[in-house]
């Protein structure tokens, strides 16, 4: 088990863009665009909704609205997740 949870975190590095919480609302709260690297089905969306609102998805990105700091870290951690990035025009 400690050898999987080590795993997690080294996989996680590197999958943030720089810019990733930048724009935040009055709570703290920020955009992201989550990239799967295939078509989400229903159990990544329920998963990825326990970090933030589902605003759509473009094939296999999905665009999450209202994330915290947190969420963004839980987020990495998920090995399915390929990459997460501020989306561009979107008001946060």
């Amino acid at each position: 088990m400690i050898v999987y949870q080590a795993w997690l975190s080294v996989q996680a590095t590197g999958k943030v863009a720089p810019g990733v919480g930048e724009l935040r609302d009055p709570r703290g709260r920020f955009a992201v665009d989550v990239e799967l690297g295939f078509k989400p089905e229903r159990y990544h969306i329920l998963q990825l909704q326990k970090h933030g609102r589902i605003a759509g998805t473009d094939g296999d990105v999905v665009h999450l609205r209202g994330v915290a700091p947190a969420g963004v870290d839980a987020l990495t951690r998920e090995y399915w997740i390929e990459h997460i990035e501020a989306p561009a025009g979107v008001p946060r």
